[in-house]
Order: C-alpha cells, then structure tokens, then sequence
C-alpha cells in the first residue's frame, strides 16, 4: 500500500543538520528530508493528539512507528532548491549559573553559544515536497493517526523551520525524483532512516540518553544514500545585442582632475593611456600576445608583430593628444585619432580604458595621488575641436611643444647644418604631402620637454627631455589638419591647432 505526504515551508527555508555533523564543516546540509527526522516530529504529535482527545493507544502508535520503519521511501523534491547562504544565531546550551561570578546565589539560566543555522531554500508557493511511503503495513487506523499527527506539525527540524504537512488521499501527478540506495556513489549525500526493525523505545530516545550521545547513528537508525535530482538551468536571459558602435575616426575624453595635469606631463598621461587601451584590446600584455593578435593591434600599436616600428611614412596608426583651455590653460580634452576610422573592437578597448583613473605622476608606486585624472567619454556627435573637423586654416600654432626628430645641435653645441627647427618642420610637412609653398614658420621660444621612451630603448641612457620649440605656421593657401610633427608626435607632442587669424 502507498501513502504520499505532501509538505512545504511557508517561509521558504527547511533549516536542519544531519544527525552528529558539526554544524560549521556541513557541506550538504539535509535533503531531502530525513525519514528518521519525520518519524520522530509525527510521534511527537501523537502525544498531543493524545492530550486533546485521548487517543490513540500505544498499540496504534508502534504500529505506525513499524509501517514507517519498514517503507520504501521516495521523493519529488521541488525543482528549484538549493542550500541557503547560512545564519549565526545563539541558541541555548547549558543550564547553569550565568554569569559564574553572579552575587546572588541559586541564579540559574541557559548559557548560550553562537552556532551555524544551515537551511535550504525551498519554494513556498510552488510545488510541494512529496513524500511516497510504500509497505503493507498501513492499515486505515495507522493513516488516520499519521494524518491527525500530520495536521498538527507547526515545525520541522529547527523551530525556524515552519513547515505544513498533511496526508493525501490519492496519488500525485509528479512522479519521484530521488530515492534511497544502500550503497555510497560520488554523487549521493547521507540520510538517516529508521531501521526495519526499530522500536519505539528507540524513536522515543533523547539526545541525553548515552546510547544516542556515545554513537555514530542513533539506535535503530541507518544511513543511506540519496542523489539530488540536478537542479535544471534557470531560463536563460535573453541576450541583448550590444549597441553597433559606427566607425568614427576622432575619439574624445573630458578630463576631470583635482589637480590639472601640467604639459610636461603630456607624455606620461597619453602613453599610460595607450598602454592600457592596447591591454584592453589584447586582454593581455602585448609582449604576452600571440603574433596574430599583436598583427591584429598594429594599428593601435604601431609595431609589426616582431616588435619593430612600422615602416610608413604616413604614419596610419593611433595617435595620442592632450588639448589645452586657451583661457585656463588647463588640459580640458584627450583625444585619440587616426586618418583610417577605428574597428569596433577597437572603440571598445579605446572607451573601456577610461573605466578608472589614470596617474600621471611620474612615480607609479604613489597611491592615492591627487595626480590622477579621471576621463569621460564624450559623445560622438560632439562637435570636434578646430583643426580637426573638415574646415582649413591658413595659420596653425603648438598646442603642445614640437620635438624636432633629430638633434638640432651636435655635441659642441653648434647648430647642425640643414637641422633647424623650420627645416626639419618643412620636411616633416612635404612628406605629409602639405604644400610648402610660401610657408612662414616662426620659432617663438623653446622649453625642456618630457618625451616617449619605447621600451625597447628605456635601458639605453638617452635623456628622455628634449628641446620642445613653440611654432607659428602660415601657409599660402589654407591647408586641413590635424597636424602633429615631430619626437612622440603619437604621444601628443607637436600638435598645431588653428591660430586666430
């Protein structure tokens, strides 16, 4: 004969221990439930039903604790239930004076310890957990006093543990989905159930009694071994398709700072930037990265894969700058650009590298430095700033120092023949294939400037402060930008914007 019990916890939560497990070094928690915990909880009712109306006898009652210890027992466990994050409470322990050194003699009261309170979450308002007891021994007075116990059941394991039971009167729908093995696998967890043979004397035992305390398992109970149905995979979220990011040839930052970077630290700002825009890019340092994902970045780069520069004398790969308020002159603006419009990939490695703030002094071991900025992306239908939209200027000057390429004096001192600051400006404007004709250039005055180092020369005892001449240009006809010359020109050296004319 099959009887099936239906129960669930109101409040979610079945809070139990298996038998003798410490409550901090559990890694299962009990579940399902355990057929020797229920035993006992609806013995316990019995006795209540025995002080409202009398019934039953202890015949009744050894009859029920038999059929209970002799069933085959199954499960449908709710689908969705998982074990609970845990909660530390105090709960009583022993009964003694408290405090030890109280003055008034006979003050008697539970000690209390702080303990682990391990649940498992189960659904409320869902399916229930369906209990499927099967054996001859169920005759209809042993049902009659299960289910008065039943109704009566207010908890189950802790006190925390609310919980209704109640006995159905025909079989269920769902069909079990975990039962009872004798042996151990990889994949079952230990539930204690009532020995075929158990006793009453044995159900009714206590904590207290020294054959319970002393033993692995309480008399007339057994460990067996049940497999959790697996719990199947939440509905998955619907993937929201990234916003397709237009190819664009300009990118902008606002700079926020408590402290305006200075222009000699341009460099350091605009080559700290880049680096972490190329590990962002890679997912990794670029020495770290395969040669394929390095050829994949030498536009942002401008390194082949073998780590040499590329050999292009038009300069295609990313540029790096700083912008300067004219009225302030603190560093309003950073920009990223490149005559070749920028990937997808890349605006994303390009905007995510803004995620934190960026030091800028020049020692990297300082924590919290007011040195630092923080950059905001902005908008790509921002206008851009003059000398880099689509309107041509006759007369450009240095927002930033130029940094002539090559050394402008020889080691005595002299000024090297044909290697002028205006020289070697008019070449770098012929081979960026600008008209030259009729050009004026203007030296203004000149300031030690900090440059970009490579890596693969930063063991070599160049100076990294160069001479950095501050330049009018005015050409014949009016010419576009940008226009970026010079030493660390991709770093945000040598930038000439649009002068007022």
């Amino acid at each position: 004969m099959k009887i099936f019990i239906a129960q669930t916890f109101p409040l979610g939560r079945f809070h139990a221990t298996p038998w003798k497990v410490f409550p901090y070094d559990d890694p299962h928690g009990e579940w399902p439930p355990s057929p020797w915990r229920l035993l006992r909880a609806v013995i316990a009712r019995s006795y209540q039903l025995e002080r409202e109306t009398g019934a039953p006898s202890n015949d009744v009652r050894k009859q029920l604790v038999q059929a209970f210890a002799q069933s085959s027992i199954s499960w449908h466990l709710p689908k969705f239930t998982w074990r609970g994050p845990g909660l530390r409470q105090y709960q009583p322990a022993e009964f003694k004076r408290v405090p030890a050194s109280a003055r008034e003699p006979g003050e008697m009261a539970y000690n209390t310890t702080k303990v682990q309170d391990n649940f498992w979450l189960t659904p409320p308002d869902a399916e229930p957990i369906l209990w499927r007891l099967e054996s001859e021994q169920w005759l209809l007075p042993v049902q009659k006093l299960l289910a008065a116990c039943l109704d009566r059941m207010t908890y189950f394991g802790r006190a925390e543990s609310i919980t209704s039971a109640r006995l159905l009167d025909r079989e269920p729908t769902p069909s079990t989905n975990c039962s009872l093995t004798e042996t151990r696998s990889e994949t079952s967890v230990p539930v204690l159930c009532p020995r075929a043979d158990a006793t009453m004397k044995q159900i009714l035992m206590t904590t207290d009694d020294k054959a319970v305390a002393n033993s692995t398992e309480p008399p007339g109970a057994v460990w067996k071994f049940a497999i959790r149905p697996q719990r199947p995979a939440a509905k998955p979220t619907p993937m929201i398709q990234p916003q397709r990011i237009s190819p664009v040839r300009l990118i902008q930052f606002a700079i926020g700072s408590q402290v305006s970077p200075p222009a000699k630290s341009i460099v350091v700002l605009t080559q700290r930037f880049r680096g972490r825009v190329i590990r962002k890019f890679l997912g990794r340092d670029w020495q770290e990265a395969s040669p394929e994902q390095r050829e994949a970045a030498r536009l942002l780069t401008g390194k082949e894969a073998d780590g040499e520069p590329l050999q292009d004398d038009r300069h295609p790969h990313a540029r790096f700058g700083i912008l300067f308020d004219e009225k302030t002159g603190k560093a309003a603006r950073l920009i990223v650009w490149r005559n070749q419009p920028f990937t997808e990939e890349e605006q994303r490695a390009i905007l995510n590298a803004a995620d934190r703030e960026l030091p800028i002094s020049f020692d990297k071991a300082r924590r919290k430095d007011p040195w630092a900025v923080r950059l905001v992306a902005l908008d790509p239908q921002t206008p851009p700033p003059r000398g880099f939209d689509i309107q041509a200027y006759r007369q450009w000057k240095t927002a930033t120092p130029y940094v002539p390429p090559r050394h402008v004096f020889d080691r005595q001192g002299r000024a090297k023949p044909e290697e002028s600051p205006q020289e070697q400006l008019q070449k770098e404007l012929t081979r960026q294939e600008i008209d030259t004709n009729e050009l004026t250039i203007e030296i203004d005055d000149w300031e030690w400037t900090q440059v970009h180092k490579p890596q693969r020369n930063r063991n070599e005892p160049t100076n990294t402060e160069k001479r950095g001449y501050h330049a009018s240009l005015i050409f014949k006809a009016s010419v576009r930008g940008p226009i970026a010359l010079g030493h660390s020109s991709h770093f945000g050296l040598g930038l000439f914007v649009p002068a007022s004319e």
